[in-house]
């Protein structure tokens, strides 16, 4: 059972709301949870037994800690051994996902939201759980169990004591929920048919127009997939009266590299290098390259290599993150300067245009081909612009490439705010009937 299953929409969703507003306002904490765990049962069994084991061993070890930390203040071995230990664990289960696919389910959600809480724990900003209810929601919703976002303690935590259930809110998730479900359905699952079908071509057949349409493809497919899951998310999460951070936010309209991936896993990123770097006040800064020294720029390739790893775990992860670092330096040190000077509309095509060749490494199952990728990428070994079977693949997915134009900018967003303040009463009618129509689009597809 997945977000984007009938069963989950249609069952699941509808009982386990039923049954949160029939829960007393107390027990709503506890509700929630096992809520979560019954999903996971459904989802993947090895998935919730391992969520359950490590939770339960998490939270005694967490009493454990604040021993330790009563008598050893001013030593950060038991924060370095907790996270130690949690990174191990999710590497354990990855591995064990290969033999049974599932077991992974929230697994690097949980492990990630668990290393921030030592952190903001470790700098003051996060107190001890007393209730393992609070810890297990805290780490296991299952809203956010496939993309996250991953939630900070003293913005997430406190939501649980104004746990309620209103129609209002019910309606305002649903709304969200169905949007990111109509991005997986129509355009993510279309662009990685698109992406699938150009990568099944031999690279020798490769043309500079099919070369950059799979790039293309290959970015729309990540764009997509990252945004309806976040927007399920947080869909849910508002329909159970919670309220989690944006996953990604338009990334290919940044006006830089590092503001690109930035905006990919906001919430994990910014994670990532606050932790190297040990500033959470200058990743805004530090996505402008402004005063950036040597450490924070190792935080950037951290958070490239965490980013990459947590969308897709293969080894062809860390080639990406070294071939998108070079472009950060070469940005930061060769022509960053330039950008000064040009358009704040043509930066952000040339970083567009930098993160799709950065894919290279990436898009083929054969790692062995990226050479000859690139080569064509720049037009060294192409011998034609396009070829009959690109033409095909592309005429046969026309509208997904057209909807991923037409929404992979905040253009939509923005027209739609602006027309929802000329005309509030008429735009809520729009609305409604617009996604009530996604809603029967998107079922009549998944059936």
């Amino acid at each position: 059972m997945t977000f984007s299953s009938i069963s989950f929409i249609y069952l699941y969703l509808p009982l386990a709301i039923i049954i949160f507003r029939l829960t007393p306002a107390h027990r709503r904490v506890a509700c929630l949870t096992l809520l979560s765990w019954c999903y996971y049962l459904l989802a993947s069994v090895p998935a919730a037994l391992i969520l359950a084991a490590n939770c339960l061993l998490d939270f005694v070890l967490l009493s454990f800690l604040e021993l330790y930390l009563a008598r050893c203040p001013d030593k950060p071995v038991g924060y370095l051994a907790f996270a130690a230990k949690a990174v191990v664990v999710q590497i354990l289960v990855m591995a064990y996902s290969h033999w049974s696919p599932g077991a992974s389910l929230g697994g690097f959600v949980y492990t990630a939201t668990l290393i921030g809480y030592l952190w903001d724990h470790s700098r003051g900003k996060a107190g001890y759980f007393r209730s393992f209810w609070d810890y297990a929601l805290f780490t296991t919703f299952f809203a956010k169990s496939y993309l996250g976002p991953v939630v900070r303690y003293d913005r997430f935590v406190p939501q649980f004591s104004q746990l309620r259930s209103s129609a209002t809110l019910i309606s305002r998730g649903a709304v969200q929920f169905v949007i990111g479900l109509a991005k997986k359905v129509i355009i993510a699952d279309g662009a990685v048919i698109l992406y699938q079908e150009l990568a099944s071509l031999p690279v020798e057949e490769y043309t500079f127009f099919s070369a950059w349409m799979l790039v293309f493809a290959a970015a729309m497919a990540i764009f997509f997939t990252i945004s309806a899951y976040g927007d399920m998310a947080r869909g849910l999460c508002s329909i159970f009266s919670l309220e989690v951070p944006r996953v990604i936010y338009y990334p290919y309209q940044a006006k830089s590299v590092v503001e690109c991936v930035s905006r990919i896993n906001m919430p994990l990123y910014d994670l990532v290098v606050e932790i190297v770097s040990g500033s959470a006040e200058r990743i805004r800064q530090l996505r402008r390259y402004r005063h950036a020294d040597t450490r924070e720029l190792i935080a950037v390739l951290a958070g490239v290599v965490v980013v990459g790893i947590w969308f897709d775990p293969v080894p062809q992860v860390l080639l990406w993150a070294g071939f998108l670092f070079l472009m950060v330096l070469a940005e930061r040190y060769l022509y960053f300067w330039l950008f000064r000077y040009i358009p704040g509309l043509l930066q952000s095509a040339v970083t567009f245009g930098l993160f799709l060749f950065s894919l290279a490494p990436l898009v083929l199952s054969q790692f062995s081909n990226t050479g000859d990728l690139i080569s064509v990428l720049l037009g060294f070994s192409a011998q034609r612009m396009i070829s009959d079977e690109t033409s095909y693949y592309l005429a046969s997915n026309y509208l997904v490439i057209l909807l991923s134009l037409l929404f992979f900018t905040s253009l939509a967003d923005r027209l739609t705010g602006f027309l929802s303040k000329k005309f509030p009463v008429a735009s809520e009618w729009v609305i409604a009937v617009f996604n009530g129509s996604l809603l029967i689009l998107t079922t009549a597809l998944l059936v």
